[in-house]
């Protein structure tokens, strides 16, 4: 699992700190290679790093590098993917289990993978219900992780029972018809409630624990309720699984979930793509445009193609970036290097408070047809005053 908040801790380890993003499962398993090929390029890189830097600055970069080497040195693979942070007194580790781009860096630390990667595998409150309680999950990277549980405890100790069975007495009955009826009217308004609840609870955890949709798993009678008790404004990104699969341990329930969410996810993108592509105004689509704009905050939302990963050039003082082959920074002429999208994209949504959308599939391949990159201009408070009036014109 990974979280905005973990990815910010990083992005704020004091000192130079050298950071690794290594896979470290091999893609051939059958050719059991001695040393994997990624850390083979990372000590090539090492090289290279260590030959630019002064004699001080070297010896600090290879005291560290020696930490990592000595880490993965026999070290037998738990994850796909393993991302080192190493510093004077820091040690951070963050094991993934989807691949990465193998990168070596000596600096600040590098976190725009990581940024890129919690864009592209967005996390979701799974929320699975049956008739005694609704356990809550996180869901990314298609692996399953428990919030907490919440039991719905039906208690009718104080109700009239439906039948009190073969009783002697001139003034005890045996309850039937308006009583009975009663009984289920009073189990029904419990459910209700538990129903009202689980999707406050739903709610709260998306907001506390930032994640991006809900998704809700069980019977139609229950998370039909559900979903009507769900804010509106988390009823865009809402998915409802009719099926009872509430005694299914988390292990098993993952591949479960899996294809439907994969489907829902793919649906998400193509009318993401769809309306950006086909609104006359607010949009830009050209990549030029949208990182300009992006860097002078006029944009809310961006989506982006995964495999669009044009090269730019930005700069180490501002941070100015931009495709021009210009040398020199135009903002405060300071020399410039080269750079990926995938590198600065991450990075400036994140100081920009801007939403970020990777795409993959047919809605990918729409995307770059037309520049491989769009996104929606932010509303100015006139913006949203004129916005509110036309929709309530339409009402």
């Amino acid at each position: 699992m990974l979280s905005r908040a973990q990815i910010d801790s990083l992005d704020r380890l004091p000192g130079t700190i050298l950071t690794v993003y290594m896979n470290t499962q091999k893609d051939e398993p059958a050719r059991h290679l001695p040393v994997p090929h990624s850390l083979t390029w990372l000590r090539n890189q090492a090289k290279s790093i260590a030959n630019r830097l002064t004699s001080t600055e070297r010896d600090q970069f290879e005291a560290q590098w020696n930490r990592v080497e000595t880490f993965l040195d026999g070290r037998p693979p738990h994850e796909k993917a393993l991302v080192i942070f190493a510093g004077p007194n820091t040690w951070e580790l963050v094991p993934l289990p989807v691949g990465v781009e193998n990168d070596l860096r000596w600096g600040r630390p590098a976190s725009s993978q990581l940024l890129l990667l919690a864009d592209e595998h967005k996390p979701y409150c799974v929320v699975v219900v049956d008739r005694t309680k609704a356990r809550f999950l996180r869901y990314q990277f298609a692996g399953l992780r428990e919030i907490e549980e919440y039991l719905f405890p039906l208690d009718d100790s104080q109700w009239k029972t439906i039948d009190m069975g073969h009783v002697t007495g001139q003034r005890i009955h045996k309850t039937r018809g308006s009583q009975r009826d009663s009984y289920d009217h009073r189990v029904e308004a419990q459910y209700a409630r538990f129903c009202r609840e689980t999707a406050r609870r739903a709610a709260s955890l998306c907001r506390r624990e930032k994640l991006e949709a809900i998704i809700l798993v069980g019977a139609s009678h229950l998370v039909v309720p559900i979903a009507a008790g769900i804010p509106p404004q988390f009823r865009e990104s809402l998915l409802l699984i009719r099926e009872d699969l509430g005694g299914i341990p988390i292990q098993e329930l993952s591949p479960r979930l899996a294809a439907p969410i994969r489907e829902w996810q793919q649906q998400r993108a193509e009318s993401l793509v769809s309306d950006l592509l086909s609104a006359r105004h607010g949009v830009f689509t050209t990549p030029d445009e949208v990182i300009a704009e992006l860097q002078k905050g006029a944009i809310s939302e961006i989506v982006v193609a995964s495999d669009f990963a044009p090269s730019l050039f930005e700069c180490d003082r501002c941070g100015w970036a931009d495709r021009s082959t210009e040398q020199f920074c135009p903002k405060c002429r300071t020399r410039r290097r080269i750079a990926t999208l995938k590198e600065v994209l991450p990075r400036l949504a994140k100081n920009h408070k801007t939403r970020l959308f990777v795409v993959d599939g047919d809605p990918a391949a729409t995307l770059r047809k037309a520049g491989g990159i769009g996104g929606w201009r932010r509303l100015t408070v006139s913006d949203r005053t004129l916005e509110n009036r036309a929709l309530s014109y339409t009402r």
